[in-house]
């Protein structure tokens, strides 16, 4: 079957034209060459230059059969009744009347094909019965079974190019929901990098931001303050930069794995690190307030990513346009939910002898206008997850972003207990009853 196909390939590549005309000259040559043979059939007339013109003619119409099989039909059955009125017998030249009633049952419906077989057939009969000798019975049927079994293989050809053209459309559909499939699989990635990027890059180089400013108004008057801020400066874009090296090792190719398994980057930051996300954003001069409540217990890697990217977000989005404003983060285990609430108190200055920082360069550092899409990223998030996030003002002009997120039941780990942090000089300072992490500034 393989060498067939194999062998198939090169009559394939071949135009259809030129076969039509090779199988339309081979079919004349025949016809021809069987007329003007010494001993003509009985009771038929010699052949001549009618007879051969004849022939030549309907050869020729043969060229057209896939492009017009009726009138090719029509065509050839004209110049057989008139080939047979000049008193000629068929012989071969039936072959090219077989011929265009196959090629209108192959191309065209049913009901064409049963009036070709009909034409063929009593242009067939009236040839035979001056040459038929034997039984009327087989007279009749001997030709309607040579009409019929060209017929039936002529319907066979139309099945099997209807069948072809069925496969190749669905292949076509195949193929088509497959580009979309690919097409939107790539849109996703490109969605999902960019929020990536737009998450690290957006909150690392905000809190540079302020950071940098800071140290440049008090480089002066408060060396501590702006060693200080110096040191964020090169903590944050450390951690920036690390969380860089470990979204690009996951654009890696898959013949980079070994090089990756040899990187030290470090996983995905989760629920442990807020406390030190919430911290930075005090120092950079936004008092900021952490409450956990509910019982504590381990979270998938997902949900974890998820809740601390929606914080950095929104506290990201505080440093930005609210500057100056002081910020609460609220973190609940629920049974079944857990829930992240971020409310700051809006665009009111914090007096300098509260932030310890001027106003004037916390301002300065973040004068810049978002972009837009933090709070679609951030609902685009909660969607991958099934969870809900809702973001607006408060009564108080403040605004607060909320996220809910399903989580399945697991054994808690500790105790309900409420933890919180304040406010205060930036400091971790030693847990009592309850934990209280002082993360303002």
């Amino acid at each position: 079957m393989l060498r067939m196909h194999d062998a198939a390939k090169p009559l394939a590549s071949i135009p259809p034209l030129v076969l039509d005309i090779a199988l339309a000259a081979a079919v004349t040559w025949l016809a021809v060459a069987a007329s003007v043979r010494p001993h003509a059939l009985h009771g038929s007339r010699h052949i001549d230059g009618i007879a051969i013109t004849l022939v030549i003619a309907m050869g020729a119409a043969l060229i057209l059969r896939r492009r017009f099989p009726l009138a090719v039909l029509g065509v050839c059955a004209a110049l057989v009744a008139g080939y047979e009125a000049h008193g000629y017998r068929m012989g071969l030249a039936q072959i090219g009347l077989l011929l265009a009633m196959f090629t209108v049952g192959a191309l065209r419906a049913r009901p064409w094909a049963a009036l070709a077989a009909g034409i063929t057939y009593a242009e067939l009969l009236y040839d035979h019965s001056h040459t038929w000798s034997g039984s009327h019975v087989w007279f009749y049927l001997g030709t309607a079974l040579w009409v019929a079994a060209v017929a039936i293989i002529a319907d066979g050809a139309r099945r099997l190019t209807e069948s072809r053209e069925l496969l190749a459309a669905y292949k076509e559909q195949v193929q088509r929901k497959h580009r979309d499939r690919e097409q939107r699989a790539v849109l996703l990635e490109r969605i999902r990098i960019a929020r990536e990027l737009h998450d690290v890059t957006a909150h690392h180089l905000s809190v540079i931001a302020v950071q940098a400013g800071v140290a440049r108004f008090v480089i002066d008057k408060e060396p501590e303050t702006a060693d200080q801020a110096l040191r964020a400066i090169s903590e944050v874009g450390s951690e920036g930069l690390a969380e860089l090296r470990r979204l690009i090792s996951l654009l890696r190719p898959e013949d980079d794995e070994g090089a990756r398994a040899h990187t030290s980057d470090p996983p995905a930051p989760g629920v442990a690190q807020l406390p030190v996300l919430i911290e930075r954003v005090g120092l950079s001069g936004t008092p900021s307030r952490y409450t956990v409540a509910g019982h504590k217990r381990t979270l998938p890697a997902g949900i974890e990513l998820c809740v601390y990217r929606v914080v950095q977000e929104s506290l990201t989005n505080v440093l930005k346009h609210a500057p100056g404003s002081s910020v609460e983060v609220r973190l609940e285990y629920e049974p079944e939910t857990i829930r992240v609430t971020i409310t700051d108190t809006g665009t009111h200055p914090v007096p300098p002898r509260k932030s310890g920082i001027p106003a004037a360069a916390i301002t300065q550092a973040t004068r810049h206008s978002g972009s837009g899409v933090g709070l679609t990223g951030m609902r685009e998030r909660a969607a991958l997850y099934g969870g809900e996030l809702s973001a607006g003002r408060t009564t108080n002009g403040g605004f607060e972003v909320a996220l809910a997120l399903p989580v399945v039941a697991e054994p808690a780990e500790a105790e309900e207990a409420e933890t919180e942090s304040e406010g205060g000089d930036g400091k971790i300072a030693a847990p009592a009853e309850a934990a209280k992490v002082g993360v303002g500034a």
